[in-house]
């Protein structure tokens, strides 16, 4: 497939966007604060609709759609800033089961994709870029023995799985249940109120049967997941901006100063359409970053570029629409200072825009190098 057919949605893609946008459209921002991080019905509705299972296969109950209509339910997600583990669990946790061989994967990836189970990916994916060692692993018999820590996976109190990413001597992805003996949660919160864990796990034994997978076949697994959840978050950082400007076009057109409406004054309409700009940019480079998670066999370089471009755009829409509307926009009873807070959390997942530079430079003098 080439990039041009990729733009060119299928009656499917379009038919997921529409009822994306109606379905996250009407869901008011009060109730999203009333949900305090997680709200079960809004998780049965979209597994009812089928998205929780947006990448398993028929055989698992799910739509065996790929990483452009994810995409395209991630953007929704950020438009409504809603805080459900819905990339962590149904496109980054799922996406590596989908590469995984054996019984294991395959139940569990049908579990997420009816809801009955959140699975948090821990050790990779959320954030993009970290350099953090896994936990390590070491055989025992046909088991394995794990110790270690993982400072941030998204996991709230509705999640029940862990897939975790394993170091040392047995590397791997393993499946460890929330009360496994020698797991030890720690919930806290992120910027935009989302439910974040950190995991400590000493001594923890894990059967072989909760064994997914193991060297270059889980590898491969986590490199999809992990160029899965670059594209995920370019997406929903778009559509959180596409909401931010519509916010602060609809304040400017309503808020007056010296008799006049604020939109009426160019300088501020430089600022908006700086803003739109931007947007655009970012839009083509998540267009980009969800190709690449199918249609390239080594996404690397892109993904980079695409983390790069999302993150500069989503550090100038989110200031400028603070900037705006002025200090009132940082108060709680206003929407768009909390789309700001959603684009700083975003951002830090992406490993930043210096972070993805960084990253890019050590590829291209490792090349130079060789």
């Amino acid at each position: 497939m080439t990039f041009l057919e990729h733009l060119n949605q299928s009656d499917e893609a379009r038919m997921i966007r529409d009822t994306a946008a109606r379905w996250a459209g009407g869901i008011a921002d009060e109730a999203v604060r009333a949900s305090k991080g997680f709200s079960a019905d809004r998780w049965a509705e979209m597994a009812d609709m089928g998205w929780l299972g947006i990448l398993a296969g028929e055989d698992q109950g799910g739509l065996g759609m790929g990483a452009a209509e994810a995409a395209i339910l991630a953007g929704a997600m950020g438009g409504a800033k809603l805080p459900e583990p819905f990339i962590a669990s149904a496109l980054v946790a799922a996406g590596a089961l989908t590469r995984l061989p054996g019984a294991a994967a395959e139940v569990l990836l049908a579990d997420i994709a009816a809801g009955q189970t959140i699975a948090a990916p821990a050790g990779f994916g959320l954030p993009c870029d970290s350099d953090a060692p896994c936990p390590t692993a070491s055989a025992d018999g046909d088991a394995l023995v794990i110790s270690g820590e993982v400072t941030l996976c998204e996991a709230g109190p509705a999640t029940g799985v862990f897939l975790l990413r394993t170091g040392g001597a047995e590397t791997g992805l393993v499946r460890l249940d929330r009360d496994a003996p020698g797991l030890v949660v720690t919930p806290y919160r992120a910027v935009d109120g989302r439910h974040l864990a950190r995991l400590v796990l000493v001594q923890v034994r894990v059967p072989a049967e909760a064994i997914l997978g193991r060297g270059a076949g889980a590898e491969a697994a986590l490199a999809h997941a992990e160029a899965l959840a670059v594209a995920a978050l370019c997406a929903d950082a778009v559509g959180t901006m596409d909401r931010a400007l519509a916010l602060t076009a609809t304040y400017l057109n309503e808020r007056e100063q010296f008799g006049r409406k604020l939109a009426s004054f160019q300088s501020l309409r430089h600022l908006t359409a700086d803003m739109m700009v931007e947007i655009e940019f970012a839009r083509s480079m998540a267009d980009l970053a969800a190709f690449g998670c199918d249609g390239i066999e080594a996404p690397g370089e892109l993904l980079d570029r695409a983390r790069a471009r999302v993150c500069r755009a989503a550090k100038l829409v989110g200031e400028t629409s603070i900037q705006l509307h002025g200090g009132m926009g940082m108060t709680d009873e206003m929407a768009i200072g909390h789309y700001f807070r959603r684009l700083i959390f975003l951002q830090a997942m992406l490993g930043q825009e210096a972070g993805a530079l960084r990253r890019r430079a050590r590829a291209l003098a490792a090349e130079v190098a060789a």
